[in-house]
């Protein structure tokens, strides 16, 4: 190359300036557009780094040129500095692309919250397809995975009960489904609390060989807060619920009298005779 004062500026517009920012744009639309596979990311990252190291020979002969002709430094060094700009816009792109080819996907922020709530629950279908079997904390959205596998079976006829209660609420959800579908309900462990209204909405009642129901007045979940919630008021409501379902007044006077520290857990015949579980059932 001859060595024109001009000569460098346009060597380092056409060696490095235009064909760099070219390769800077097209990192930066796969970096947005695209998940590179990672061996695909490291492959491109090493195909741009030889590239960058021709673009820097090809000025260094374009410099030593520069300088033998005119002796002027000033071009040169500003062309190192652009060859170094030019290495750290490189570094930036390939560390993007390879942080996007190797992130996991997160799920959303809800559905990170359901997956949690239904942690705390086990809710399945019986091999034969007539019962759903639940066991665990009542809460938020149980109500609406009992009634998506209600629709994806519909031979459910029971809901197997086992669990240490909950949130109210949510159980008046589940004990209206049950309710609407004429589910029997079967207590195969401990059901206690709230898990009680959902047992106390079925058609049939019944106990397994382990079950039994466990009872006790109401509380508030956050002690210092929801002043607005007239705990009472909430107990009448659900004592109004049980005798609807053929619980005797007095038996859901008792339930209410135990503190929520508490529990009763009443026998069989205690049951049967304040209407909680049928006679004949098991």
């Amino acid at each position: 190359m001859t060595g024109s004062p001009a000569s460098l500026p346009r060597s380092l517009a056409l060696q490095v300036v235009l064909p760099r920012a070219a390769v800077l744009l097209v990192w930066l639309a796969l970096n947005h557009w695209i998940r590179l596979p990672v061996p695909l990311a490291f492959a491109l990252m090493a195909a741009d780094g030889l590239f960058l190291l021709w673009q820097a020979r090809a000025f260094l002969h374009s410099a030593d040129a520069h300088v033998q002709s005119t002796g002027a430094m000033a071009p040169v060094w500003g062309g190192y500095l652009l060859l170094l700009f030019a290495g750290f816009a490189a570094l930036t792109q390939w560390w993007d692309a390879l942080l996007i080819a190797r992130a996991v996907e997160e799920p959303a922020y809800a559905e990170q919250r359901r997956k949690e709530r239904e942690a705390l629950y086990s809710l399945s279908v019986s091999a034969d397809g007539r019962a759903l079997i639940f066991d665990g904390e009542i809460t938020f959205g149980l109500t609406k995975r009992m009634r998506q596998l209600a629709e994806e079976n519909p031979g459910v006829v029971q809901i197997a009960l086992k669990g240490s209660g909950g949130l109210i609420a949510e159980a008046r959800g589940a004990a209206r489904l049950i309710r609407q579908n004429g589910w029997d309900t079967r207590a195969t462990g401990v059901c206690a609390s709230a898990c009680t209204l959902m047992f106390a909405a079925g058609t049939e009642r019944s106990l397994g060989p382990d079950g039994q129901l466990g009872f006790h007045s109401y509380a508030l979940q956050f002690k210092s807060g929801l002043p607005q919630i007239d705990l009472q008021q909430e107990q009448e409501k659900d004592r109004a619920f049980l005798l609807q379902q053929g619980v005797s007044a007095e038996f859901t006077d008792r339930i209410f009298a135990v503190p929520s520290a508490e529990l009763w857990l009443p026998g069989r015949d205690e049951l049967h005779r304040g209407g909680l579980i049928h006679p004949g059932t098991r």
